[in-house]
C-alpha cells in the first residue's frame, strides 16, 4: 500500500509488520543502500485528530494509521521530508514529559539499552505530525519463524545455547540499565546472518521494578502467573511483585520453545489451562509432555517457579545453560557440549563485539610495537614527525565508518 513512498533518504519497499499502534516497513536508504526498519507509532492523539473512530472494535489502530499514511503520503506526491529528533533530547525527557508525549516512551526506552550488541539500535528519529518514524535495524528473521517453520534449532545445541545466552545477556543489560522488557516472546527476538540476538519492541517496558498483581502485560504464552492470575490465602495480601522475575519466566518458555518446538501451556492460569493447573500440583508433568532430559527439567523447575521470588536469577540461569549437557531425552540435542569460558565469552560478545575486540588487541599491539622501536614517547611527538599514530588512524577511520552508518 505504501510501496515506493519516501522518507527524506530512505524508500520505503514494503510493510513487514504490525501491531495495535504502528506499522513496520522496510526501506532503503537511496544514498548508502543499507536497509532499515523503520516503524511508524501512532501518536496518542493521531486516531482522533483524523476523525477515526478510536473504540470501534473493529478497526485496528494500524490499519486506521496505515490509511491515514496512505492520504499523507499521496497529499506530499509520496516523498516526505521530515525533521531528525535528537536522539539524546529524548533521552532526558522525564516521566512528566513522557506522559505528554506517550509515543516517545517505547523510544526512550530502547535508546536506555540498544548500545547492548543484542538491541536492535535506533539510528534516527523522524517527526511528523501523524507518526513519528523510528529508524532501526533490518534483520528479516525472527526467532518464532527460526523456530517453528525452520526448524533451525531441532539438530543444533550449540546454536541452541548461543541464541539464549545472548537473550539474557540483553536482558541483563536491560535491567542493569533499569529497563524491564514485559514481552519477551520469540516474535520480539530478530536473528541475522550469523545467528545473533537482536531483541526489539519495547513498546511494553517500563522502569517499574515492582508491578501489582494481574496486570496483563505480554503475551499469554509467555506470561508470568502473576501477571495473569494471582489468589492468596494468607492474610497479608501482597501488592507487588518484581517486574524482572517476569521476563524470567518468559526465557524459561522461551526455552522449551528452542528445545522441543512447542509451548508447555496456552497460558499461566490455574482455572483456565488444565495443563499449568497440574503443573503447578506436580511440576513433573513437563518431563510427561515434553521430551526434555532430566537435567533440562531441573533447571525448568528452577525458572518456572510458580513464587517469583524463589525464581532462578539471570546470571545463575546463563552458568547453568552453559553448563548442561543434554535438552532432550533422545535425538540431536540429548549430547550438547558444555562451553567452556572462551566459546562462552564469543556467545555472549557476538560477531562485532569479538571484531572490535581484536581490532583494540590490534591496535594494543601496534602501540607497543611502535614504543619499542621509534625514540618517541607520545602520540603527539609521533605526530610531528610522522603525522597520526598507527591507533590514532584506526581511531579515526572507525569513527568516520561509525557516523557513515548512522546516516
Amino acid at each position: 500500500m505504501l510501496t515506493n513512498c519516501q522518507i527524506n533518504n530512505f524508500q520505503i519497499t514494503s510493510q513487514i509488520g504490525s501491531g495495535a499502534y504502528g506499522l513496520v516497513f522496510h526501506a532503503v536508504d537511496i544514498i548508502t543502500e543499507n536497509e532499515y526498519a523503520i516503524k511508524a507509532v501512532v501518536k496518542s492523539s493521531s486516531l482522533n485528530d483524523f476523525g477515526k473512530p478510536t473504540t470501534d472494535d473493529n478497526i485496528k489502530k494500524s490499519t486506521v494509521l496505515q490509511t491515514q499514511l496512505y492520504h499523507f503520503f499521496k497529499s506530499f506526491q509520496n516523498k516526505l521530508f521530515l525533521p531528525t529528533v535528537d536522539l539524546d533530547s529524548i533521552q532526558c525527557l522525564d516521566n512528566a514529559e513522557l506522559a505528554r508525549a506517550p509515543h516517545y516512551k517505547e523510544i526512550a526506552m530502547q535508546l536506555k539499552v540498544h548500545s547492548h550488541e543484542n538491541v536492535c539500535t535506533i539510528h534516527q528519529i523522524l517527526e511528523s505530525p501523524l507518526a513519528t518514524f523510528i529508524v532501526m535495524d533490518y534483520i528479516p528473521l525472527d526467532l518464532f519463524t527460526a523456530i517453528v517453520d525452520r526448524e533451525y534449532f531441532a539438530n543444533n545445541g550449540l546454536l541452541v545455547k548461543k541464541v539464549f545466552l545472548q537473550l539474557c545477556s540483553a536482558l541483563d543489560h536491560c535491567q542493569h540499565k533499569g529497563v524491564f522488557h514485559c514481552d519477551i516472546k520469540p516474535e520480539n527476538v530478530l536473528l541475522d546472518s550469523n545467528d545473533n540476538v537482536h531483541l526489539c519492541d519495547f513498546g511494553l517496558s517500563t522502569t517499574c521494578q515492582y508491578l501489582a498483581p494481574n496486570v496483563c502485560i505480554g503475551s499469554s504464552y509467555y506470561m508470568a502467573p502473576e501477571r495473569i492470575l494471582y489468589t492468596s490465602g494468607n492474610k497479608d495480601t501482597v501488592t507487588s511483585f518484581p517486574t524482572s522475575t517476569g521476563d524470567v519466566w518468559s526465557l524459561g518458555v522461551i526455552l522449551i520453545n528452542l528445545c522441543c518446538i512447542r509451548n508447555p501451556w496456552l497460558k499461566a492460569h490455574q482455572t483456565e489451562d488444565s495443563t499449568f493447573n497440574y503443573y503447578t500440583k506436580n511440576p513433573s508433568v513437563l518431563k510427561r509432555i515434553l521430551p526434555v532430559s532430566d537435567e533440562l527439567y531441573s533447571l525448568l523447575v528452577r525458572i518456572l517457579q510458580v513464587d517469583p521470588y524463589s525464581r532462578i536469577d539471570l546470571r545463575s540461569l546463563m552458568k547453568e545453560v552453559a553448563e548442561l549437557e543434554s535438552f532432550t531425552v533422545e535425538g540431536p540435542l540429548s549430547n550438547v557440549p558444555q562451553l567452556d569460558e572462551k566459546l562462552y565469552d564469543t556467545f555472549i560478545t557476538g560477531d562485532r563485539g569479538m571484531c572490535l575486540r581484536e581490532m583494540l588487541k590490534e591496535g594494543s599491539e601496534e602501540d607497543e610495537c611502535v614504543s619499542e622501536t621509534t625514540p618517541c614517547e607520545s602520540d603527539e611527538e609521533w605526530s610531528k614527525q610522522f603525522g597520526a599514530s598507527p591507533f590514532m588512524q584506526w581511531a579515526g577511520n572507525l569513527s568516520t565508518v561509525t557516523n557513515f552508518s548512522f546516516r
